[in-house]
C-alpha cells in the first residue's frame, strides 16, 4: 500500500474507527501480556486509552535512529498479535482483509494524539499533530509501572454505543480480556 493509498483511507476512517484503531494496540498488549488492565475513556471528540503492558520504546535503541513507538506511530508497521485467534478477531472486528497496518493509520486522523510511555522505570511522552511529531520524545520522570497511554483528539464526535459494543464484542471473543469504559 502506497502513501497516497494511506492518506486515502485516513481520510475515510471515522471516529470510531480511529478509536478502535487505537484500542487495538492495547488488544494487541494483552496478547502478549494477559494479566494487563485497559481502560477506555472518552469525550465527545476524544479520549484516553491506557494499558498496564510492556510499554514501547520512546528513545532509539542502540544503533537505530527512530524510536519503536514513533516508528510504529508514523509509518507502517504491523502490531500482530501473539495468537493468530486474536489477530482473526481483530481483522473481523476492527482492521478488516488488510490486517494491521499499525497505529499509524489512526495517528494520521488524529488532529492531535499524546503517546505516553511507562517503561524501564522511566516515563516518557510524545505528542503528535496528524502523525507529524510535534516535538521530540521527553522523559516525565520515574515509575514503577508499566504500559501505554494514548490521549487523542479526533476531528468529529465518538459514537459512544458503537464503542461500547465494540467493547463488548471484544471482551466476549477474547478469553480472559477486560475492557473498562468511561465515558463523560
Amino acid at each position: 500500500m502506497d502513501s497516497n493509498s494511506i492518506r486515502r483511507k485516513t481520510q475515510l476512517l471515522t471516529p470510531n474507527q480511529v478509536c478502535a484503531e487505537l484500542l487495538a494496540l492495547s488488544v494487541v498488549e494483552y496478547s502478549y501480556t494477559p494479566s494487563l488492565a485497559i481502560t477506555v475513556e472518552l469525550n465527545e471528540t476524544g479520549g484516553k486509552i491506557s494499558d498496564t503492558g510492556r510499554g514501547m520504546n520512546l528513545i532509539p535503541d542502540r544503533g537505530d535512529t527512530l524510536p519503536h513507538a514513533q516508528r510504529a506511530l508514523t509509518s507502517i508497521y504491523p502490531c500482530r498479535p501473539a495468537t493468530p485467534e486474536i489477530e482473526s478477531i481483530l481483522c473481523a472486528q476492527i482492521w478488516g482483509e488488510l490486517g494491521s497496518l499499525g497505529p499509524m493509520l489512526a495517528n494520521l486522523s488524529c488532529p492531535s494524539l499524546q503517546f505516553i510511555s511507562q517503561r524501564e522505570g522511566e516515563v516518557w511522552s510524545q505528542s503528535y499533530r496528524y502523525a507529524t511529531p510535534v516535538g521530540p520524545a521527553t522523559m516525565l520522570g520515574a515509575t514503577d509501572k508499566t504500559g501505554t497511554t494514548q490521549v487523542f483528539e479526533t476531528a468529529a464526535p465518538i459514537d459512544r454505543v458503537v464503542i461500547a459494543n465494540l467493547v463488548d464484542t471484544l471482551c466476549t471473543a477474547i478469553p480472559g480480556l477486560r475492557i473498562t469504559l468511561l465515558t463523560s
